[in-house]
């Protein structure tokens, strides 16, 4: 556990801690893109395959995004750290499994539990990192942006290199978790709270449901449009003779580092009025998308990828800080908790609305140039909405 000269208080080895169980939910679900295939071959001939076994990686996603805001309510009840340390123990547990099992049934239900260990290990980072860094949590918000597009393009690599071993070869990256559960327990405890009130004298603070719900709606949108891109550029790029499956990964991964770019301009940024930040973000994401629909040849479409990035390395770090900066520590993992949710739901939700759009403008080129200029639209509504008091819609800096 950390010494007591930081007890509470942020440090570099806690800040990485957290940065890392951030990382935790592109484990999840990256890891096993290349390893599909091999699933289908191992199990293709059950009945609802075509279903199952894309679930064993989406599940993970839909239990994180059910179960994040009980996960905030057990951590401002019973205490950050011990909920933290037992998240990331049940991610190990319930990662390893599939290395043993032979029924895609359990395969599935142990994702489904990882899900569960991943509500506590995102919410409760996400609030520590407001908790112990106050108004530098910028600085890291910022690197979780730069970590998870590392991690990200480094787990499809290693995933596909243990994917041609085994079919269970890309759930043994699920041992990179134990560090993290080591650092926690070394590095993670309870956030100073205001000693002014003792506990027993403090009034219990009205909920600031208004707050959260906010925060949830703009970061469900935000979530939505962000992944219209990395769900479907692959789509565009093979329609528009990238070649293999090999080559057009590479050219994800290179547009990938422009994300990291984008986390960086935030931290340059950061004191700007929220609404400013979403929209200049929203600009970047819009602006990538109609390039993207309009590019006639696979090279304009990896530039128009590259700019959307841009605008996406923004978008977390954004509105991770917004949110820890305008709900009370006492409350804040179950705000975190709600934006969890939100964020996942998007994952979910990104799916089915591009395909309705596909079905309403003739094709899926055409569908990113229209959800690209409603991006741009909202953008532009966040960027003109004025400053209006203590409302925290829009109004505040992330800081």
């Amino acid at each position: 556990m950390a010494g007591m000269d930081t007890a509470g208080r942020g440090t570099t080895a806690k800040g990485l801690t957290l940065i890392y169980a951030q990382v935790l939910p592109v484990m999840a679900i990256v890891s096993l893109f290349p390893a599909i295939p091999k699933l289908f071959a191992q199990f293709g001939n059950l009945p609802n395959a075509g279903f199952l076994i894309p679930a064993v990686v989406t599940v993970p996603s839909l239990c994180a995004a059910l179960f994040a805001p009980l996960a905030g309510i057990i951590a401002d009840r019973w205490g950050r750290r011990r909920s933290f340390i037992g998240g990331m123990a049940l991610y190990v547990l319930a990662g390893l499994v599939p290395l043993f099992a032979t029924n895609l049934g359990i395969v599935i239900a142990s994702r489904a539990v990882l899900g569960i260990a991943e509500a506590f290990a995102i919410t409760i980072s996400s609030a520590l990192i407001g908790d112990y860094f106050g108004e530098k949590r910028y600085r890291w918000v910022a690197w979780v942006g730069v970590a998870t597009s590392l991690a990200g393009t480094l787990l499809i690599a290693g995933g596909g290199i243990l994917a041609d071993i085994s079919w269970r070869g890309p759930f043994a990256i699920y041992l990179l978790a134990i560090p993290g559960l080591i650092m926690a327990v070394l590095f993670i405890d309870e956030p100073l709270r205001d000693h002014a009130l003792s506990s027993s004298a403090k009034p219990r603070l009205r909920y600031p449901w208004r707050e959260a719900g906010i925060i949830g709606a703009v970061t469900l949108i935000a979530s939505v449009l962000y992944y219209v891109e990395p769900l479907n550029v692959a789509r565009v790029l093979d329609a528009r003779g990238a070649g293999s499956a090999t080559r057009i990964g590479l050219i994800q991964a290179a547009t990938s580092i422009a994300y990291i770019g984008g986390a960086f301009f935030y931290r340059r940024i950061h004191d700007r009025p929220i609404g400013q930040l979403l929209g200049i973000a929203g600009l970047l994401v819009g602006a990538g998308q109609l390039v993207i629909g309009a590019g006639s040849t696979w090279q304009i479409v990896a530039l128009g990828a590259t700019i959307q990035q841009v605008g996406g390395g923004m978008i977390i770090p954004t509105l991770l800080a917004w949110g820890q900066s305008i709900l009370p520590l006492e409350q804040r993992a179950r705000g975190m908790g709600i934006w969890a949710t939100a964020f996942f739901s998007g994952t979910f939700l990104c799916g089915p609305i591009v395909t309705l759009v596909v079905g309403a403008s003739g094709g899926l080129e055409a569908a990113m140039s229209v959800l690209g200029v409603v991006t741009l639209v909202l953008a532009v509504i966040a960027i003109l909405i004025k400053s209006g008091g203590s409302r925290p819609q829009l109004t505040g800096s992330p800081v």
